[in-house]
């Protein structure tokens, strides 16, 4: 499986000023190295918990048989069912549901497709930070201070991770059997 993100929008995921208060930093005085601080932050807590901060399309290709009638989508959440499209060999396939939100997952109503399979689709909690729910914004906040304060080398024996992301991350973060 081959996962690609593209982002739809250009908005940080994150507010800066919240950011800054919840390190209770004087802002804008570290508001660069914040800044940098705060997109990693947000980009280790997409990557750990396998979802999309702000809105972002999402290109899946399949060079395996598809074995199953259901498929995990991989990054979450997804709202918009009609932005789901698959290919099959560069053809056109409709022959599928969508289950929303933050377990995204493809029903296939008929035949499995058999090929080479690209699925595309819109992930994303909205277009803004606003968007992104409160605990999440919290979790990217807090590591970003973590980064902040533990700047230099690392003690080698944890992930890194501040506990309060490590839990809220976990909460979204799919289950893999």
């Amino acid at each position: 499986m081959i996962i690609q993100r593209t982002s739809v929008s250009s908005a940080t995921p994150f507010n800066l000023p919240e950011v800054a208060e919840h390190g209770r930093l004087t802002y804008p005085g570290d508001q660069s190295e914040v800044h940098r601080l705060s997109l990693a932050a947000a980009r280790e807590f997409e990557d750990f918990a396998q979802i999309a901060l702000l809105d972002q399309t999402i290109g899946v290709t399949l060079e395996e048989p598809i074995r199953s009638a259901m498929l995990g989508l991989p990054i979450a959440p997804l709202v918009d069912p009609l932005s789901v499209d698959i290919t099959v060999d560069g053809l056109a396939f409709d022959a599928f549901a969508v289950i929303t939100g933050l377990r995204p997952a493809i029903r296939f109503t008929g035949d499995k497709p058999c090929g080479l399979v690209v699925i595309t689709y819109l992930a994303g909690f909205g277009a803004t930070a606003a968007a992104i729910p409160d605990d999440v914004r919290h979790a990217v906040a807090d590591q970003a201070m973590a980064y902040y304060e533990m700047r230099g080398p690392g003690d080698g024996k944890s992930n890194g991770m501040s506990p309060h992301m490590a839990r809220i991350a976990a909460r979204y973060r799919r289950v893999a059997l």
